[in-house]
C-alpha cells in the first residue's frame, strides 16, 4: 500500500518538475518570434510619434517659459509655412488628377455622414442644441494641419503629405461652410457673424497658392522636358515648406498650454469616443465600401465606372486616409465656436483632451492600420 501511494505521489509530483523546462524551452523557441516584431512595431510607433510629441512638448515649454504670443505663431503658420508646404507638396506630387478629385470627395462625405451621425446621437440623448453642436463640430472637423500634416509627413514621407494637403484643403473648406451652418444651429451668433468667418476664409493664403500650385503642376506636365518652374522658386518654397512639420507642432503645443482644467466629462467622453475611435474607423469603411462599389462597377462603362474608379482609393491612399482621420479636434473648432456664440468651454475641452489622449490612440492606430491591410489582403 506504501509503495502504490508512493508510486502515484511520485507520478503526481513529476509533471510539476517537468513543466518549468518545458515552458522555458517554449519560451526560446517562441519568443524571438514574438518579441521581434513586437519591438519592431514599437520603434516604428517612437520614430513617428516621438517626434511629434517631442515638437508638442518643447512648443509648450518655451510657450510656458517665454509667454510667447499664440496668435503670432498662428499667423506664421497659416500666412507663411502653409502656403509654402501646399505649393511646394502639390507641384512635386504625382498623384493622378482622380486621385485627387477622389480624396477631396471622400472627406466630404466622411465629414458630412459621422457629423450627421453625432447629430441624430446628440438629439436621442436629448443634449441641448448648443452641446449637440459643440460635439458635432468637435467630430466632424479634425486638425489635418498642425497634427495631420506632420503625421502623414513623417508615417510616409513625400506621397503622405501630398495626400494630406488635399484633405487639409477639403477640410477648411468644410469648416468654414458646413461648420459655419453647424455652429450657427448651436450658437446664438448673428448672421454677420457667419458673412465674417467666411471672408476670413478667402482670406487664407493657402487657397490660392493650391490653385496657384495645380496650375502649375497642369502646365509642366503638358510639357515634362520643356516646361520647368524656376529654380529660386521651387528652392524657396523647398526650405520654407520643410521648417512647418516643427513649427506647426510647436504651435500645438503652445496652444495646449492655456487649457488645462476640469472638463465635462459626459459630452467629452462622447466626443474623445466618435473622434479617436469612431472617425477611423468609419473611414475604413466608407472606403473600402467604395471599393467594393468600384469592383462591381467594374466593365459597366460610363459615367458609373468612372465615377467610382475616381473614389476607389483603397489600399493607397485609404491607409493613410484612415490614419489622420484619428487626430484630434482642430483648433478652428473653437474659433468658430466663440464666434458664432456656441459653448467656448466645451470646445475647448474637445480640443485639449482629443490632442492629449491621441498621443495614445495614434499609437495603436500606426500598428492596427498596416496589419489589418496585409491580414486583408494575405
Amino acid at each position: 500500500m506504501k509503495g502504490r501511494w508512493r508510486a502515484c505521489r511520485n507520478r503526481s509530483i513529476l509533471p510539476e518538475r517537468i513543466k518549468p523546462a518545458i515552458a522555458v524551452r517554449v519560451a526560446f523557441a517562441i519568443g524571438p518570434a514574438i518579441v521581434a516584431p513586437a519591438m519592431g512595431a514599437a520603434a516604428g510607433i517612437f520614430n513617428i510619434l516621438g517626434p511629434i510629441l517631442l515638437m508638442i512638448g518643447l512648443g509648450a515649454l518655451v510657450r510656458w517659459r517665454f509667454h510667447l504670443d499664440q496668435t503670432t505663431l498662428a499667423r506664421i503658420n497659416i500666412y507663411f509655412f502653409v502656403p509654402a508646404f501646399v505649393f511646394d507638396k502639390v507641384v512635386r506630387s504625382d498623384l493622378g488628377w482622380a486621385t485627387m478629385g477622389g480624396v477631396v470627395a471622400v472627406t466630404v462625405l466622411q465629414v458630412t455622414t459621422i457629423g450627421m451621425v453625432v447629430w441624430g446621437v446628440g438629439r436621442a440623448l436629448r443634449m441641448s442644441r448648443s452641446t449637440t453642436s459643440a460635439c458635432a463640430m468637435a467630430t466632424m472637423f479634425y486638425n489635418s494641419g498642425n497634427y495631420g500634416l506632420p503625421l502623414a509627413e513623417l508615417a510616409y514621407g513625400q506621397r503622405g503629405s501630398a495626400v494630406q494637403t488635399f484633405v487639409l484643403m477639403s477640410l477648411n473648406l468644410l469648416t468654414f461652410t458646413l461648420g459655419v451652418g453647424v455652429a450657427l444651429a448651436g450658437g446664438h451668433g448673428e448672421r454677420r457673424g457667419m458673412w465674417g468667418v467666411a471672408k476670413a476664409f478667402l482670406k487664407l493664403p493657402f487657397v490660392y497658392m493650391l490653385a496657384a500650385a495645380l496650375a502649375a503642376r497642369w502646365w509642366i506636365r503638358l510639357d515634362p522636358e520643356h516646361h520647368a518652374l524656376p529654380a529660386v522658386l521651387m528652392k524657396t518654397s523647398g526650405y520654407v515648406a520643410a521648417g512647418l512639420v516643427p513649427i506647426a507642432l510647436a504651435t500645438l503645443g503652445a496652444q495646449l498650454v492655456n487649457r488645462p482644467r476640469r472638463p465635462r466629462w459626459k459630452p467629452v467622453s462622447f466626443v474623445l469616443v466618435m473622434r479617436l475611435l469612431a472617425g477611423p474607423i468609419q473611414m475604413g469603411l466608407l472606403l473600402y465600401g467604395l471599393h467594393a462599389l468600384a469592383s462591381m462597377a467594374h466593365g459597366s462603362g460610363g459615367m458609373l465606372e468612372a465615377t467610382t474608379r475616381a473614389l476607389d482609393l483603397w489600399p493607397w491612399p485609404a491607409e493613410l486616409l484612415i490614419l489622420t482621420a484619428a487626430v484630434p479636434t482642430a483648433v478652428n473648432t473653437l474659433l468658430l465656436t466663440m464666434e458664432l456664440g456656441g459653448e467656448a468651454d466645451l470646445a475647448a475641452d474637445c480640443v485639449f483632451w482629443t490632442t492629449v489622449v491621441s498621443c495614445a490612440t495614434i499609437s495603436v492606430w500606426l500598428v492596427a492600420i498596416p496589419w489589418g491591410l496585409r491580414l486583408m489582403h494575405g
